[in-house]
C-alpha cells in the first residue's frame, strides 16, 4: 500500500501546483474569470469522459498498466501547459491532461484490491492523503514559484516542475508497483462480457444503493467545483492577498488539515462511529465552514478564513473517505473498476458542470453566490446520506433473515 500512496503523492504535487496559479496564468492572456472557470472546466470534462474507460481497461488488462499510461500522458499536458502562449493551447493542454487524470478509478479499484471490508476506509484515506499532502506541497510550491506580483508572475517553472514529476511518478509506476489483479482475476474481467461506457453507468445506477452512494458524490462535486475553482480569484479581489504567494498559507493550513485526516483520523473515526454518522456529520461541518468563509472573507479576517477552510478541509477529507469506502463495499469483486470509474466520472461531471459556471455566475450573481450555491448542495448531500443509511441497514436486515 505504501508503494500506490507514494505514487499517487508525487502525482498529485505535480497537479497541485499548478491549483493556485492556473486561473492567473488565464487571465495574464487576456480571459476574464468565466474564461479561467471554463478552461479550467475542460480538465474535468476530459476525465469525466476518460475516468469510466480507465477504470473499466484496468479491469480487463491490470491496473499497472493503465497507471503507467495516464502517467506519461500526464507528463505531456505538463509540458504543452509549460509553453502554450495563447488560450487554445492553455485549453488543449488542459484537455490532455484531464484525459489522463482519469487514472484516479484505476488507483482506487488498486487500494480496493488489496484491502478488505475492514480497513478499505484506511486504505482510501491513504489515497485521500496523498491528495492532502500533494495539496499541502504542490501549491505552496507552485504560488512561491509564481511570485508575489501578478502583473508578472512565473507560469513556465511551474508547469515544467509537474512534468517532471509526473515522469518520476511514472517511473515509480514501472519500476516498484505490483500488479494488484491476479491472473485468474484478469482472465475472469475478459471472459465478462464487455459494454459500452453508456451502458455500465446505466446498469450500475440501476442498484439504488449504488445511486444514491454515487448521488452523494455528484452534490459533493458541484460543491467543491463551485467553491474551488473561483477561490483564487475570490481571494484576490477581495483584497485578502497582493499576489500568487499569498495564497501558500491557506492552501497549506487546508493541505495539512486535509492530510492529517485523511491519513489516520477517518480510520479511527470510521470504526468507532461508523461511515454513515461521519457522512452526516462531515456534510453539517463542510456548511457551517462555507458560511463562516462568507462572513469573514467579507470582512478581510485572514486569520479566520484560516480557520474555515480548515474546517472546510477537514469536512472534506471526511465526506470523501466514507463515501468512497460505502461505494467500494456495495461493488463485487470483478466489477470494482468499472463501479469506482462510473463514481468517479459522475462526480467529474458534476465538477465541471460547476466549475464551468462558477465563473459566470461570479460575475453575474456576486462573488459570494459561488459559496451559497455550495452550500445548497450540501445540506442536500445531507438527506441523500441520510436515505443511504435507511437503505443500508434495511438490505442488511433483509440479507439476514434469509
Amino acid at each position: 500500500m505504501l508503494n500506490i500512496f507514494i505514487v499517487i503523492l508525487v502525482d498529485m504535487i505535480g497537479f497541485g501546483i499548478m491549483i493556485p496559479i492556473f486561473a492567473y496564468y488565464v487571465m495574464q492572456l487576456g480571459g476574464g474569470p468565466e474564461t479561467a472557470t471554463l478552461l479550467m472546466g475542460l480538465y474535468s470534462l476530459a476525465m469525466f469522459i476518460s475516468a469510466p474507460l480507465l477504470g473499466r481497461l484496468s479491469d480487463y488488462y491490470g491496473r499497472k498498466p493503465i497507471l503507467m499510461l495516464s502517467m506519461f500522458g500526464a507528463c505531456l499536458g505538463y509540458i504543452l501547459l509549460a509553453f502554450a502562449d495563447t488560450l487554445w493551447m492553455i485549453a488543449l493542454s488542459r484537455l490532455l491532461s484531464g484525459c489522463m487524470a482519469g487514472n484516479i478509478a484505476a488507483a482506487q479499484a488498486y487500494i480496493a484490491d488489496i484491502t478488505d471490508d475492514s480497513n478499505r476506509a484506511k486504505g482510501m484515506g491513504m489515497i485521500g492523503a496523498a491528495f492532502g499532502l500533494g495539496f499541502v506541497i504542490g501549491p505552496a510550491v507552485g504560488s512561491i514559484m509564481a511570485g508575489d506580483d501578478f502583473a508578472n508572475a512565473n507560469f513556465f517553472l511551474p508547469a515544467l516542475s509537474s512534468a517532471a514529476l509526473s515522469l518520476i511518478s511514472f517511473l515509480g509506476i514501472v519500476f516498484f508497483l505490483k500488479e494488484s489483479l491476479s491472473k485468474e482475476d484478469l482472465a475472469s474481467s475478459k471472459l465478462k462480457t464487455r459494454v459500452t461506457q453508456w451502458s455500465a453507468i446505466k446498469t450500475i445506477l440501476s442498484r439504488r444503493i449504488l445511486l444514491l452512494i454515487i448521488g452523494c458524490g455528484v452534490l459533493f462535486n458541484l460543491a467543491a467545483g463551485l467553491f474551488e475553482a473561483i477561490f483564487p480569484i475570490w481571494t484576490r479581489d477581495l483584497g485578502l492577498i497582493s499576489g500568487p504567494q499569498g495564497l501558500a498559507p491557506m492552501l497549506l493550513v487546508s493541505g495539512l488539515t486535509l492530510a492529517a485526516v485523511q491519513g489516520g483520523l477517518v480510520g479511527k473515526l470510521s470504526k468507532k462511529f461508523g461511515e454513515h454518522k461521519l457522512l452526516k456529520f462531515s456534510s453539517w461541518l463542510y456548511a457551517v465552514s462555507m458560511l463562516l468563509m462568507i462572513y469573514t472573507g467579507s470582512k478581510q479576517i485572514y486569520w479566520a478564513v484560516l480557520v474555515a477552510m480548515s474546517m472546510q478541509a477537514a469536512s472534506t477529507g471526511l465526506m470523501t473517505t466514507c463515501i468512497q469506502s460505502l461505494i467500494s463495499q456495495k461493488a463485487g469483486a470483478n466489477e470494482k473498476g468499472s463501479v469506482m470509474g462510473v463514481f468517479s466520472s459522475l462526480g467529474t461531471l458534476a465538477r465541471t458542470i460547476a466549475t464551468f459556471s462558477t465563473g459566470f455566475i461570479y460575475v453575474g450573481f456576486g462573488m459570494q453566490s459561488p459559496l451559497i450555491l455550495a452550500i445548497c448542495s450540501i445540506i442536500a448531500l445531507f438527506f441523500v446520506a441520510l436515505a443511504i443509511q435507511r437503505q443500508w441497514f434495511a438490505s442488511n436486515m433483509q440479507n439476514s433473515s434469509l
